[in-house]
């Protein structure tokens, strides 16, 4: 067999055929799929972090009610003593979990914004490569 060397000449003008004509941006097959795969990675669901943060709030709410409504007993035995550290430490620890849980949570919704702002930029990356003259 004889090696035979063949050209390929390929033209990206496209011109659609439409009621009305648009212009069209030629993508390349890698940037497509790039684009597919980032969006595809974008989660919009609903932000568990927040939810159960609420909830180590609401617990800190009613350790700190618990504290204050106990029944102070005359003498203070080591009873009493030992179910309000009890309750100070449920307090404490659901406290700091729940403000955590928050921050996370916020942190967590502003990488999802990102990387959906992500997508929007590498698009208009392809559309200020294609750019087109400004109608007239």
């Amino acid at each position: 067999m004889t090696a035979q060397k063949t050209e390929l000449k390929v033209s990206q003008d496209f011109e659609l055929l439409l009621p009305q004509q648009q212009k069209a941006y030629p993508i390349s097959k890698d940037e497509w799929t790039f684009l597919k795969e980032k969006v595809k990675t974008i989660n919009n669901s609903s932000n568990i972090y927040h939810t159960i943060g609420s909830v180590f709030l609401g617990i800190t709410g009613s350790a700190l009610l618990a504290v204050f409504t106990y029944d102070k007993p005359n003498p203070i035995t080591i009873e009493y003593n030992t179910r309000i550290l009890i309750t100070i430490s449920a307090f404490i620890v659901s406290l700091i979990c729940g403000i955590c849980l928050l921050v996370f949570g916020g942190k967590q919704k502003q990488l999802q914004e990102i990387s959906a702002a992500e997508v929007i930029q590498h698009m208009e990356l392809i559309e200020k490569r294609y750019a087109a003259e400004e109608d007239s």
